[in-house]
């Protein structure tokens, strides 16, 4: 199994990875700056069981690497994690195929679960979106 972590922060890297690590001890994880970078990693290595994807990407504006992402890969879960905790963000990412929205200020127990709940084949969706 393998999670696909794309996000241009290194530190954000780090403590994904930590989390997923808890959540999902033996998966294999990758990691990307960029939305190419992640379409090339795809195409040679296949897709990833879930996929973590950073809303704020260099040269991708809001939706626009979601939508580019579900287009190439529709049945590949998404899981959105982003800096903004806004409510009209969090239902946008949800309407426009994400399985998940996790705002980065969540604690690493708070993104465990979430994880949990996407791999589980559930969205999450967390309180903020309420």
């Amino acid at each position: 199994m393998e999670v696909l972590i794309v996000d241009d922060d290194t530190l954000i890297h780090e403590v994904l990875g930590a989390v997923v690590r808890r959540a999902f001890p033996g998966w294999d994880i990758a990691y990307v700056t960029d939305l190419e970078s992640a379409f090339a990693r795809v195409a040679h290595h296949g897709e990833p069981d879930l996929a973590l994807l950073d809303l704020g990407l260099p040269g991708q504006t809001g939706l626009d690497a979601l939508r580019r992402f579900r287009g190439k890969f529709p049945d590949m879960p998404v899981v959105i994690v982003s800096a903004s905790e806004e409510r009209k963000a969090i239902r946008a990412a949800l309407d426009a195929g994400a399985a998940g929205y996790i705002p980065k200020t969540h604690a690493a127990h708070e993104m465990l679960e979430a994880l949990k709940i996407v791999a589980d084949g559930d969205v999450y969706v967390p309180p903020q979106a309420g």
